[in-house]
């Protein structure tokens, strides 16, 4: 009976040290976890796009008005006619002629320069009228600059047989020399000079000031 045990205890203390080892058994490679980006994670340097620069278009530039340009203008419009005449009266190389025998003259010289404020250079030009008579009637007459051409605005008389010598335009004021009998009945000299300085009100041209030198 002794005989019969041993073998089978032998046997049986083998095949549980067989068990036991493979439960030991380490895998060869083993899984490395990567941890999943969150919302807290630090994320790819994102550059904002730059807006392209932008420039502002230049504003049109105007051309000034010429004394050349005034010769085939009209004097006149419907807010103010020229002379009482119902329409604008067209010159023909700075002359009109009307059936009524009044003939109409643009007289040198004309000056140039801004006189209504947008930065367009406006006109201003002697104007003779003669009725036929004695009398021979000096005016200035004003145009606009409307996108480079000549668009009448208003006329200043200045008198009958005062011609006028100069004109001028600066710092948006219009200046006028021109000869005159003297204010003063009494006074000893036949003519004087005087220098009469214009600005533009809405659309007329004003008087602001004026002085007088000997002729």
């Amino acid at each position: 009976m002794r005989k019969t045990l041993l073998p089978f205890l032998v046997l049986a203390l083998a095949t549980g040290l067989a068990c036991g080892s493979g439960g030991d058994t380490t895998p060869d490679d083993e899984a490395v976890a990567t941890p999943a980006q969150g919302l807290d994670s630090p994320a790819a340097d994102v550059t904002d796009p730059v807006p392209a620069a932008t420039t502002e278009p230049a504003p049109a530039t105007v051309k000034p008005l010429t004394c050349k340009q005034l010769q085939t203008a009209s004097l006149g419009n419907a807010a103010q006619p020229y002379n009482g005449y119902r329409d604008p009266i067209p010159l023909v190389d700075g002359m009109w002629s009307g059936e009524d025998g009044v003939v109409v003259r643009l007289q040198a010289p004309c000056a140039i320069g801004e006189l209504t404020g947008d930065k367009a250079a406006d006109a201003v030009v002697p104007v003779l009228m003669d009725g036929g008579g004695t009398g021979k009637f000096w005016q200035l007459a004003m145009f606009r600059n409307v996108d480079g051409r000549p668009a009448y605005l208003t006329m200043v008389e200045i008198g009958d047989r005062t011609p006028i010598e100069k004109v001028a335009i600066s710092a948006g004021r219009a200046r006028v020399e021109y000869l005159k009998r003297p204010d003063d009945p009494s006074s000893t000299v036949d003519v004087v000079r005087r220098t009469s300085v214009y600005e533009l009100d809405g659309n007329n041209l004003v008087e602001i000031g004026y002085f007088d030198d000997p002729a």
